[in-house]
């Protein structure tokens, strides 16, 4: 019998890690398992799959249109969250899934035991509850344990992540990377350019990367540093100008996001990552699978849970700005370093193969046996 899954989500129009993994999943199972797969958005607003979905896939949009502008909880959204319901169940009334997959953090995580269906609710984590964990124990914090014990299954991305929580219904899969075997990758001779990527926002830090550069380049002017992303207005206008301030408009420069941007990485010499916490980038996976040398502050709780220090990619301390320079003075005068890094981050990417992470899902959870 043809499994059945729905996948929800906000969007698929957009470049992003979570994105990424819906649109490898999602033909995954339409291509190697025969699987049928409906993608349901709340908010695509017209626009294709950013990511080439499988014809086999079956994308459906809601048009919910939330206000992100303000809480999920507020009057407007709260329309629109009874709206998203109905129209939601519809959707499983007519397609009658086996499995819901809950891809991010949307609304229908809090209203998904109002649904009337006999599939089973998975939820995945990809932000850290690193800081949360921390933090004193709330009504919502309550509220939010006690949707979660409803899951089927909670899937958290890493060991570290899962003792963040205190539900028994836990899987810990990684993400998974579509690895493009190349017979000529080199590693030796590549361009003098560091890179960094992703969603323009204040929790990626490029103002702190920012900072870092224009320490480095007093003694190496040799080397750019390209920034790739697209996000919040404001935050981008601000990164151009502390570039323009701090003089580094010939050794900065921050391009839109692409979709080759792992054309780059094959070219390029390093990737930087400065985020404020992550939890398990994506990002990351695809440079050590394009033998790109990896710079990271040890940030909660993605980068340690990926790069082994000084083994497949350098951590530095979290904040620590001056550390951070000279590991980048470091490689930068050291070819044969960031060779090693490199490929010890290649021969270690299969670990991380869309194969043997779907296997995981299929044991875990499509095909585990009561």
């Amino acid at each position: 019998m043809v499994k059945k899954i729905i996948i929800l989500t906000d969007q698929v129009s957009e470049i992003g890690g979570i994105n990424s993994l819906i649109y490898l999943k999602s033909n995954y199972w339409v291509s190697v398992k025969s699987y049928q797969v409906d993608i349901i958005t709340t908010e695509q607003k017209g626009k294709p799959s950013f990511y080439p979905l499988d014809k086999k896939v079956r994308l459906h949009d809601l048009s919910i249109n939330y206000d992100r502008n303000t809480s999920y909880f507020k009057r407007k959204n709260l329309i629109r969250i009874f709206k998203n319901l109905v129209l939601l169940q519809k959707k499983i009334s007519n397609i009658k899934p086996d499995f819901i997959i809950i891809a991010n953090h949307i609304p229908v995580t809090f209203f998904f035991p109002l649904l009337i269906t006999k599939a089973k609710f998975i939820k995945e984590f990809h932000f850290s509850k690193f800081h949360i964990s921390k933090q004193k124990q709330s009504v919502f914090k309550k509220f939010e344990e006690k949707i979660q014990s409803k899951l089927d299954t909670l899937i958290v991305l890493s060991p570290e992540e899962r003792t963040f929580y205190k539900n028994d219904n836990i899987a810990v899969i990684p993400n998974p990377i579509d690895i493009d075997i190349k017979d000529d990758l080199k590693f030796q001779g590549r361009k003098h350019i560091a890179m960094s990527a992703g969603r323009i926002a204040q929790v990626k830090r490029f103002d702190t990367l920012i900072d870092i550069w224009s320490l480095f380049v007093k003694n190496n002017t040799d080397w750019k540093l390209e920034i790739y992303g697209d996000g919040e207005e404001k935050y981008v206008k601000a990164l151009n100008e502390k570039i323009k301030k701090l003089e580094l408009s010939n050794f900065v420069e921050i391009k839109p996001s692409t979709n080759s941007l792992k054309t780059k990485m094959y070219e390029n010499g390093l990737y930087l990552m400065t985020s404020e916490a992550e939890c398990f980038p994506m990002v990351l996976l695809e440079a050590k699978s394009c033998g790109l040398p990896i710079i990271s502050f040890n940030c909660p709780t993605g980068p340690r849970n990926i790069l082994k220090n000084n083994f497949d990619g350098i951590l530095v301390e979290d904040k620590n700005n001056k550390e951070f320079v000279d590991k980048l003075i470091e490689l930068t005068t050291n070819e044969s370093l960031r060779i090693k890094l490199a490929t010890n981050a290649y021969n270690t990417i299969n670990d991380y193969s869309l194969n043997k992470i779907m296997t995981l899902w299929d044991n875990q959870i499509l095909n585990k046996k009561l």
